[in-house]
């Protein structure tokens, strides 16, 4: 069997071809080279030093011991899944870059750790094949930048390639650190800067466990830090979706307030004491207000993005479409994720007929956003004289004039603001 190793995380593929992706890393069919044995078809000797000391015996009691619970067999290892179990260990995300004879290279990391903070030291773990590692032992120096809510497209750039195939700052315009004069994100959470001390280090194989001295640091930009598993959950996703930072804050916001909208109808409609009728419907009006506010800022910011495709004139039906879709995936996860989290099995039913029932919104509203954006989708209004449906075809023209078929008044459309609006003709 052919072995194949990815050179920006060191993963291992067996297989006629390598992955089109990295299952650690993500990287791509192109960063895997092909592992020749020494002899074609054996393993690679196992050179490790082999010892033949006893192993001491567990050390045992004559008392017995009591017992919260009866003892259970041991877990089942037929499903033995390791991935499954690092997965679930969740890290920070960083870019960690040092320097050697003048020239710079960084990495994607995400194991690293403090060991103390009188004197503020840490430790991360640095891949060999890696040219970052290289740098590292070197020169002695390093720098690593927190990233966060934002930096998705920072660790695609530092992790996805290789520093000795190109490089990776490339068109960025590089900030060093003042100490050790690393580079750094400008745009990360923040930085530290750091020198190695080479008699604490230790090889672990595969990788070095550097530690180090953090001599200096600071703050980058406010946002929240981001984990391995927020970076897993959503690397898929385009990176002028998750990387900004704005659109996403006032679309949770905005979920905020339309369910604290919500919510108040509700009470109203459920109580009959009048006071807290009225103290209700007050606070549910400010609400409204914040809602507006926040959709009038995502249709500036949508109408100014130069992503509407064909969807002139129907900006604000396209953005709640999207934000519909948006919602109905989160929702979808999230109650997939809860049905894996209980133990009962009809809350468990529950939960999953929820996510069922939210996958088929998300395809009602794909179908919706598509035909938006390719123009497919008609102009339709209500003649505000009678009500009846005044249809004005896919990607009508400003002045575009209509007949209502019912009273004979005639409309024309025009442009107000992002949206058509329908204006009568004389």
């Amino acid at each position: 069997m052919r072995k194949w190793k990815c050179e920006v995380c060191g993963y291992i593929h067996e297989g006629p071809e390598p992955p089109d992706t990295c299952p650690l890393c993500g990287a791509s069919k192109d960063a895997f080279v092909e592992i020749i044995a020494r002899d074609e078809g054996d393993p690679i000797a196992d050179n490790a030093p082999r010892t033949s000391a006893p192993v001491p015996a567990l050390e045992t009691s004559a008392v017995p011991r009591n017992w919260s619970a009866p003892p259970v067999a041991p877990i089942d290892q037929s499903g033995d899944d390791i991935k499954a179990g690092l997965f679930a260990l969740s890290y920070g995300m960083f870019v960690v870059s040092s320097v050697s004879d003048g020239k710079y290279n960084a990495q994607a990391a995400n194991t690293v750790f403090q060991i103390t903070s009188e004197p503020a030291r840490l430790a991360l773990g640095i891949n060999k094949q890696n040219l970052t590692h290289e740098f590292i032992s070197q020169s002695g120096l390093l720098a690593i930048t927190i990233l966060g809510k934002g930096n998705m497209k920072d660790i695609k750039r530092f992790g996805f390639q290789s520093g000795r195939r190109g490089d990776k700052f490339q068109g960025l315009d590089i900030r060093l650190s003042p100490k050790v004069q690393c580079p750094i994100i400008p745009d990360g959470v923040s930085y530290l800067e750091c020198r190695i001390r080479p008699e604490m280090s230790t090889d672990v194989g595969t990788h070095t466990l550097f530690v180090a001295d953090v001599v200096g640091g600071g703050p980058l930009r406010s946002q929240e830090p981001i984990t391995y598993a927020y970076y897993r959950a959503n690397r898929a996703k385009p990176e002028q979706i998750v990387d900004d930072v704005d659109w996403n804050n006032v679309v949770a916001a905005l979920n905020l307030e339309y369910g604290a909208n919500r919510r108040y109808q509700y009470q109203i409609a459920s109580l009959e004491n009048p006071d807290l009728v009225s103290m209700l419907e007050g606070v549910m009006r400010t609400e409204g207000d914040h809602v507006d506010n926040l959709i009038a800022h995502l249709q500036r910011r949508l109408a100014a993005s130069g992503t509407l495709g064909q969807a002139k004139g129907l900006v604000t039906a396209l953005l709640h479409m999207r934000l519909n879709l948006e919602f109905e995936e989160v929702a979808r996860a999230t109650y997939s994720q809860f049905a894996k989290e209980t133990q009962d099995q009809a809350l468990k039913d529950l939960f999953l007929d929820q996510a069922r029932s939210e996958m088929g919104h998300i395809n009602i509203f794909k179908e919706s956003v598509a035909s938006l954006e390719q123009g497919e989708s008609p102009v339709k209004f209500f003649c505000p004289l009678c009500g009846w449906e005044i249809d004005y075809g896919p990607t009508p023209d400003i002045g575009t004039s209509k007949i209502c078929p019912k009273c004979g008044a005639t409309f024309s459309l025009e442009l107000v603001g992002v949206d058509w609006a329908l204006k009568r003709d004389e």
